[in-house]
């Protein structure tokens, strides 16, 4: 008779990625919904810009310049589109790595001063780089590239 193999156990939790969902309702419901979200979402905006950026410009012999983003932010949708790319990338990265913290750090006060110390040098980052988009005028030199 032939022994039965089972496959070996290496961790209790095999994935700690796929967490179920929090049974009681509140931030962490919300945050389990929006990585899920924000990721589908970020996969077709990521996808989009990298066909945009690396596809067509060089298909059509384009090069990125300033002037390519010059007249590239000249229009509220690409303004748009790539604020909504960096705003769900910082916050999805920012979340991960939260999750990472909170499972790997088992002291608390490591965990808390990991978590705040993420918590301030995302959101620095985030607010600069808002800032270059949202106060960008493309209007300081003449209008050049392929959509101008």
């Amino acid at each position: 008779m032939t022994a039965v193999r089972r496959p070996r156990t290496i961790y209790a939790n095999a994935s700690r990625a796929a967490r179920p969902l929090p049974e009681a309702s509140g931030r962490e419901r919300f945050w389990w919904y929006f990585m899920r979200l924000s990721g589908l979402a970020l996969v077709l905006l990521a996808l989009g810009h990298m066909f945009i950026m690396h596809v067509l410009v060089g298909l059509t012999g384009g090069e990125i310049n300033f002037a390519f983003v010059q007249s590239r932010w000249g229009s509220p949708f690409w303004r748009i589109y790539d604020f909504l790319l960096l705003l769900l990338a910082f916050i999805h990265g920012a979340n991960g790595t939260r999750v990472v913290i909170g499972d790997y750090v088992a002291n608390r006060t490591a965990r808390s001063l990991l978590v705040g110390i993420l918590l301030v040098l995302a959101g620095i980052w985030l607010v600069l780089g808002m800032a270059i988009i949202l106060f960008f005028d493309p209007n300081t030199s003449p209008p050049t590239g392929p959509f101008g």
